[in-house]
């Protein structure tokens, strides 16, 4: 009996650190891309929108491996401004922000729509912010 329990001690340990070796299921989190904070965080089937109103800073990532690339419209007032694609694959990230000037410094106080998706079939999902209030 004593020789019994050694063996099931043995291979319940074994098990304990195969378990800590191999990661629990096959979904990777996904990481906040760089900035140290976030006003808004939009979510659709495959893509993250992050958004800080102040300096106007868009962030589009890819967080889903299904072979199509993450995309964002930006849209202020009524007007079509810029389109934003993370075309690196899962995990892929593209920020633009107004220090870049032209059609990613938004307005202050417009109304903002972002028309956004990961996948290549369907429509985009649209989420509205008011910029910088």
């Amino acid at each position: 009996m004593r020789l019994l329990n050694v063996r099931t001690l043995s291979a319940a340990a074994a098990v304990a650190a195969a378990g800590v070796l191999v990661p629990a299921g096959t979904a990777a989190a996904m990481p906040d891309p760089p900035g140290d904070s976030w006003d808004h965080t939009f979510t659709a089937p495959g893509v993250t929108v992050y958004v800080e109103e102040y300096g106007d800073r868009i962030s589009v990532c890819d967080s889903a491996a299904n072979g199509s690339s993450a995309q964002v419209n930006v849209w202020a007032d009524g007007g079509w401004r810029y389109k934003a694609v993370a075309s690196g694959g899962f995990g892929s990230c593209v920020t633009h922000s107004a220090s870049e000037g032209g059609a990613y410094n938004l307005p202050e106080g417009a109304f903002i729509e972002l028309y956004y998706k990961g996948v290549s079939t369907g429509y985009a999902t649209r989420s509205t912010y008011v910029n910088d209030h």
